[in-house]
């Protein structure tokens, strides 16, 4: 593997390299204002390289594209209803739904964790309470429920999306079973030795701005739905079942599915 630095945000700085390898797996993101941006400069640059070759491109959107689903999970043909800060999102996938010569697959992943890494250890992480002790603070009452995905299972989604996934696919990669935010602050919280505390949107809008919005919303994605595993991987079941039940299990304890990489933190 040789590694390639390029500015992403330059219309066709990919465009060399394109022309020499077999499939590519968008995952790169500014995570700032600039995001769009990024987006639309890596996905022409795949479309005008890409075109008529049959060659794979996978663009990772994310399960924020279906909105607040509440009780109602959303499945790959759910309408478009983006959070704010995934708003210029659908104008993305359009594009590449598009480009009908083209190889395209999206993936929209859940909240991605893994090591202390993304959205979840950055909100449930243990905060000084100024009295020496331990906080962890979630928006509003934590009734509401985030669909997650670890990162070993979505690059297996990536590897398989890469062999197997047909033109113009796409896939919602989530765990099964949605976790309820405040189940898995209390996990943190006892691994620590922390008090679980609800946080005022309002307050935390100083903090989080636009990320307030998404953060407390209920995205729920049921995987049962998608063709992932009847399309993908007929074997996954069988295959990789074991492992991926482990993670669908409900978050109470730290000894739990989630439990382990969420409390290594």
């Amino acid at each position: 593997m040789q590694p390639l630095v390029a500015d992403l945000f330059t219309a066709g700085a990919l465009a060399g390299v394109a022309k020499d390898v077999d499939a590519a797996v968008h995952a790169a993101s500014s995570n700032d204002e600039r995001s769009a941006e990024l987006d639309h400069a890596v996905v022409d640059t795949f479309i005008e390289a890409f075109a008529g070759t049959g060659k794979p491109f996978v663009y990772t959107s994310g399960l924020w594209l279906h909105g607040n689903t509440g009780d109602i999970a959303a499945t790959e043909k759910s309408p478009f209803a983006p959070l704010m800060v995934v708003s210029w999102r659908p104008a993305v996938e359009e594009k590449l739904a598009d480009a009908k010569d083209m190889h395209t697959i999206r993936i929209r992943p859940g909240l991605v964790y893994d090591g202390g890494r993304g959205y979840i250890p950055m909100v449930l992480g243990p905060q000084d309470d100024g009295n020496g002790g331990k906080l962890v603070g979630h928006f509003g009452d934590g009734s509401n429920r985030w669909s997650v995905v670890h990162a070993d299972d979505l690059g297996d989604l990536y590897a398989l999306a890469v062999e197997k996934a047909p033109a113009d696919s796409t896939y919602l990669a989530t765990v099964d079973e949605p976790v309820r935010v405040r189940d898995a602050s209390k996990v943190v919280a006892n691994r620590f030795g922390a008090t679980v505390q609800d946080w005022d949107p309002a307050d935390a809008q100083r903090y989080w701005s636009v990320m307030v919005e998404a953060l407390p919303a209920r995205p729920g994605g049921d995987q049962r739905q998608s063709p992932y595993r009847t399309r993908l991987d007929p074997g996954a079941a069988d295959s990789a079942g074991g492992a991926r039940d482990q993670l669908i299990r409900p978050v109470t304890t730290c000894s739990g599915a989630l439990g382990p990489r969420v409390c290594g933190l």
